[in-house]
């Protein structure tokens, strides 16, 4: 059987059979494309996706759930659908994130690294949707789109153990 020697710091040899770095190399490869194709597909539908188009105003909610306060509130003004597409598909939209960000990207293997990313990343998706008047600036859809990465975060967490996720990140 082949493998591959590998020299640690204490200079103890490590045998890896070959067909282990090579599922190694698919398993990072198919990470990376998904991450890739996930974020584009991301970037068209926050940006150009759900018929959005240049407003001639902008609208904007600074009040932590103002809008999930209104949707529990004056539900009977709000059709069903509408209210689980927004909240559930502002949470389940990012739960890919909190998944696979830690599987690629070592300094972000805890709750606040992973709260942290997404909050400052959405807060810049929301800027230039306001700025670029292509849907609005709401920290609802921030609250709820955190709230998703770090449901994937638990996922991640949930799947794979934190000795597991060590290895798994010293690897890569």
């Amino acid at each position: 059987m082949s493998s591959l020697h590998l020299t640690g710091y204490s200079e103890a040899k490590v045998l890896i059979p070959l067909s282990q770095v090579r599922q190694w190399k698919l398993h990072v490869w198919a990470a990376w494309l998904l991450f890739f194709s996930y974020s584009l597909l991301m970037i068209y539908l926050l940006f150009f996706g759900f018929s959005r188009s240049a407003r001639t105003e902008r609208l904007y909610n600074l009040v932590p759930f103002k809008t999930i306060g209104s949707y529990i509130t004056d539900f009977q003004y709000y059709p069903l659908d509408l209210w689980i597409i927004n909240v559930f598909g502002n949470v389940g939209a990012f739960v890919p994130f909190g998944f696979l960000i830690p599987m690629l990207f070592r300094s972000y293997d805890s709750w606040f690294s992973i709260a942290k990313l997404m909050f400052w990343s959405l807060l810049i998706v929301e800027s230039i949707q306001f700025l670029f008047k292509v849907g609005s600036f709401d920290v609802d859809d921030i609250i709820l789109n955190v709230l998703g990465g770090l449901w994937g975060y638990a996922i991640y967490t949930a799947t794979i153990s934190r000795s597991r996720r060590r290895k798994l990140q010293k690897s890569w």
